[in-house]
């Protein structure tokens, strides 16, 4: 009898992406199997069936097998054009997609948002749209490797242009060159984040909604803070001092406290709660806030007593 394998809900789970995207890397797919090591075994045994098999730079892609399972229970199959600076682009949209792998996160690729009656959008820099926390949806954008200054301003025209959303997330290597940009990247949005395109950053993305609360719920404990209506911060420890909790960089939160310090000679004290890898960036676009840096370290215990 021949050698035979069962489809398990995660094996069919990552048929399914690699249907969507083409291409996932083996690090990656730690997110749909959400184990360290296990998967693994099942990708040996998914190539060793045809269900997927491996490429070059430790990616996998759909074998015979996976194309037709997937076909023949009513998933798609997307051909992606085969351009050279297509493959790139996918390559990088597959890396975020599967990092947003999350019950409060959907994430929507750039292709599947054009609609039928609107004229193409393959000109537009974003990569797709995340919906988060099941609220606020995201244009999403990637800075990546060989990108230079012209794209950059290629981003801020598009996010400038796009009257159908709110709030803009860009993954970006180069946080400072956003922060002092000349142009300016704030555009009257709710939120203009800039997240770290490594895996401390997939980490800040995928855990936001909890760093911000175990902030929040420790400075509660230390201080007894209170939720203010004051609107370039966060919280109110008096009337004269005010916390701003800021994981991830919001430039729009960013913008405004500039201008507020620019406006006003008598400031109210502002202490900014972030990443300390920002400390200097910050601290250089806001000389007269309050920087307090949290480590890595720190964040690890901050969640691990918040859960």
């Amino acid at each position: 009898m021949k050698d035979r394998i069962r489809l398990q809900n995660r094996d069919i789970e990552l048929l399914i992406f690699l249907g969507k995207y083409k291409i996932i890397s083996l690090d990656n797919t730690r997110y749909i199997y959400e184990t360290k090591t296990y998967q693994e075994k099942r990708i040996v045994s998914l190539v060793k069936h045809n269900y997927i098999r491996r490429l070059k730079h430790r990616y996998i892609t759909l074998g015979i097998k996976g194309k037709e399972y997937l076909i023949e229970n009513g998933y798609e199959v997307i051909n992606h054009c085969r351009n050279e600076n297509n493959m790139e682009r996918l390559n990088v949209i597959s890396d975020i997609a599967s990092c947003l792998i999350q019950d409060n996160l959907n994430f929507i690729p750039s292709w599947k948002m054009k609609k039928k009656d609107e004229p193409t959008t393959h000109s537009r820099r974003y990569i797709g749209k995340l919906g988060y926390n099941f609220e606020d949806e995201f244009l999403v954008y990637a800075i990546y490797e060989g990108k230079n200054d012209k794209y950059i301003k290629s981003i801020y025209y598009d996010i400038k242009k796009e009257n159908g959303y709110k709030n803009a997330m860009i993954f970006t290597n180069d946080i400072e060159k956003i922060v002092f940009n000349e142009k300016g990247f704030y555009f009257g949005n709710n939120y203009t984040v800039l997240i770290p395109y490594d895996e401390y950053g997939k980490f800040l993305i995928r855990n936001n909604y909890e760093i911000r609360n175990s902030i929040y719920c420790r400075l509660k404990e230390l201080y007894n803070v209170e939720i203010t209506d004051f609107k370039f911060a966060d919280l109110k420890l008096d009337d004269n001092n005010y916390i701003v909790i800021m994981p991830l960089i919001n430039m729009e939160k960013l913008s405004r406290l500039y201008y507020y310090f620019k406006e006003n000679e008598n400031y109210k004290n502002i202490y900014i709660f972030g990443l300390e890898e920002y400390e200097k960036v910050i601290t250089k676009y806001l000389p007269k806030c309050h920087y307090h840096g949290l480590s890595k370290q720190k964040i690890k215990e901050l969640l691990e007593n918040y859960e």
